[in-house]
């Protein structure tokens, strides 16, 4: 039988279940190797359970090299640590895709990378992913010593609905007066559902994020939701000046590179710190496809971003 909240209709929850089985294959098919650096031989992650309001979440937790540990302890530190909700347009379930990214960042930057897999459409809807992503947040805090990260340099980042997820951990961390992240980074997101889906183009003749799934999350996750509510549509949040510097990368060909350029010059024109980037001749997802080259230099960025607040 298939499960789904009961605010979803059968149409489109039977749409994401199947959106669901097909992706991983589709993905195995479609992405470069998930590793497109020569990078240091790190341990395969570990699995925890991490309470959040909305039950257990599972999550991978990647760990730098033992030598990176080592030179931490003695310089009386701990390794820094980054927040990875991984991106599946609120509805697929798959964490290991953020591996090439948490590769680098665990062996290249020496931070620790957590990655949980929030609950997601037609399961649930909105804000249940919201608030997971941020109560694992909350926990990389409340429990980084036991952890071995250093509680005073935790990131958040991630791409596609991702990075909605990660600018939302944002807001919640101001609205509730909380630690804020020192330093986001948003891949190709989305973060304005007031704006017409018409409003989305491309140049492609078959985009990535075409005009059904857009209507496809929004009667699924998104229903019934307020788009006008900051935490749907972070693009309207009202204490932008309060963010850490952020990180966004675009693509040419993505239907979602308007709302990040508009969303990055609204972050700087309040006094944030801001780097943009847009990838010519590439789509959504550019992080986990070739070309490799575009690939791997977006991931480097995320590094160099992380780094320097990491400083």
């Amino acid at each position: 039988m298939l499960r789904r909240d009961p605010k979803v209709a059968w149409g489109p929850a039977f749409q994401a279940r199947a959106f669901q089985a097909v992706f991983p294959m589709v993905f195995r098919i479609q992405s470069s190797p998930r590793t497109y650096f020569n990078t240091k031989k790190i341990e395969p992650p570990t699995k925890v359970l991490v309470p959040t309001r909305h039950g257990d979440v599972p999550t991978l937790v990647y760990a730098p090299t033992a030598a990176t540990i080592e030179d931490a302890a003695r310089a009386g530190r701990r390794p820094p640590a980054h927040l990875i909700t991984h991106g599946g347009a609120f509805i697929i379930r798959v964490p290991e895709q953020e591996d090439n990214v948490a590769q680098y960042l665990a062996s290249s930057v020496g931070c620790y990378v957590v990655i949980p897999d929030y609950d997601s459409a037609p399961q649930v809807c909105f804000p249940v992913a919201e608030e997971q992503t941020y109560d694992v947040f909350r926990w990389m805090h409340e429990s980084g010593s036991a952890e071995g990260w250093d509680v005073e340099r935790i990131s958040v980042g991630g791409p596609s609905a991702g990075g909605k997820y990660a600018v939302s951990v944002v807001t919640q961390a101001i609205d509730d007066g909380y630690h804020l992240p020192v330093a986001l980074t948003a891949e190709y997101g989305c973060v304005d559902f007031v704006r017409s889906d018409t409003d989305r183009t491309s140049t492609a003749k078959r985009p990535v994020v075409p005009p059904a799934l857009m209507k496809l999350v929004r009667n699924t996750y998104f229903v019934g939701a307020d788009v006008h509510d900051p935490l749907v549509s972070p693009f309207h949040y009202e204490r932008l000046e309060d963010f850490p510097p952020t990180l966004i990368l675009t693509a040419e060909l993505d239907t979602l590179r308007r709302e990040m350029t508009e969303f990055a010059d609204k972050l700087a024109n309040v006094g944030v710190d801001v780097t943009y980037r847009e990838f010519a001749g590439v789509d959504h997802g550019f992080t986990h496809a070739k070309p490799v080259a575009v690939a791997r230099e977006a991931i480097m960025m995320i590094g160099d971003h992380l780094k320097k607040a990491y400083a």
